[in-house]
């Protein structure tokens, strides 16, 4: 395995285009947050209007805006503690307004991300979809692509789980003792995927671009239970006919209603309707074999193993430092005390 070589020609962030300003987002930023996620929901995913109020009232959302004119500019909804994991931050979401893009807005938001993680906090990773020019965003900021899976059932996607040290000292060229080790998870079960997938590591020698996966993999047998409802009423499918009460006859052809039909309710109608058509069975959530998410545990912790201790990564040069500067605190030592004999 090659080692990576210090050949970093890496410069530090220079000023936006725009003179911006960051600050945390409030609630009178929720229509403009939505509005945006909304126009980019095939690359973002989308946070419901509730999980994005509870985001901003936790302080985990900054916004971008212009220094002069106060316009957000974009915004990016991130967690300095990822899987239970302290020394783990995670990025959910980072999107910049069109027409602003190519402004290095997204890596101050970056930066600044950084800056207001907690002491504790060593690394950050993302996820993000392999046929998203986004990547190439996340590897110009340094962060290096260690792991991959499957997506959805249905967009058929492959995700690129990227990190990065974010202390200005330890990069991954740094020193290896000192070095905060990388981590992925082998397992993802939730999140806006909400399906069970291994994640493995990328081979040596291969680029995140040519990754192959297939979202299929061994699980256990699942038995579908399906109610069957007894009923003597067989289902026609129309609307029931309100029923009225008889009429009293007087002459041969005619008749009188004893009171007046009541006019049929449609919305009720739509509703027993909705509420006799049967329901289709939801297909059962497969589950993973749980000797093969061991085998794959043991992958991730000698493959990482290895890594922490030879840096076998991937060559990964980015374009700008974005790092955080490590501030510490000075305690002066206490006097020593003379000992009297």
């Amino acid at each position: 395995m090659q080692d990576i070589v210090c050949t970093s020609s890496a410069v530090a962030l220079p000023q936006p285009r725009v003179p911006i300003t960051t600050r945390l987002a409030t609630m009178d930023d929720v229509p403009f947050l939505d509005g945006l996620q909304k126009q980019h929901h095939k690359q973002l995913g989308f946070f419901p209007r509730a999980q994005m109020e509870g985001y901003i009232e936790n302080g985990w959302v900054l916004v971008a805006e212009d220094a002069t004119t106060r316009q957000p500019l974009g915004y990016c909804a991130s967690r300095d503690r990822y899987l239970k994991r302290d020394e783990l931050g995670v990025i959910y979401q980072l999107c910049v307004t069109p027409g602003f893009q190519r402004g290095l807005i997204g890596a101050t938001l970056i930066k600044e991300v950084f800056e207001r993680s907690a002491y504790g906090c060593r690394l950050y990773c993302c996820w993000c979809a392999q046929d998203l020019a986004a990547n190439y965003f996340w590897e110009s900021l340094g962060f290096v692509p260690i792991a991959f899976r499957a997506g959805s059932t249905g967009k058929k996607r492959v995700h690129i789980f990227w990190q990065k040290r974010i202390d200005a000292g330890q990069s991954h060229i740094g020193d290896r003792q000192s070095a905060i080790p990388y981590w992925y998870p082998f397992q993802t079960n939730a999140g806006a995927i909400r399906e069970d997938r291994v994640v493995f590591p990328i081979p040596p020698g291969t680029h995140w671009r040519d990754v192959v996966a297939q979202a299929s993999c061994p699980c256990l047998p699942v038995k579908k239970k399906l109610e069957k409802k007894e009923s003597n009423e067989k289902d026609t499918g129309r609307m029931p006919v309100p029923q009225t009460k008889p009429g009293i006859a007087l002459m041969r052809g005619f008749s009188f209603q004893s009171e007046e039909p009541a006019a049929p309710d449609f919305d009720e109608l739509s509703r027993v309707a909705k509420a006799t058509k049967p329901k289709a069975p939801k297909p059962p959530k497969a589950k993973i074999d749980p000797a093969f998410l061991a085998k794959a545990r043991e992958l991730r912790d000698r493959w990482m193993e290895r890594v922490n201790g030879s840096l076998a990564l991937p060559a990964v040069i980015g374009k700008y430092h974005v790092h955080r500067v490590a501030s510490y605190i000075h305690v002066e030592e206490p006097p020593m005390r003379r000992l009297a004999g």
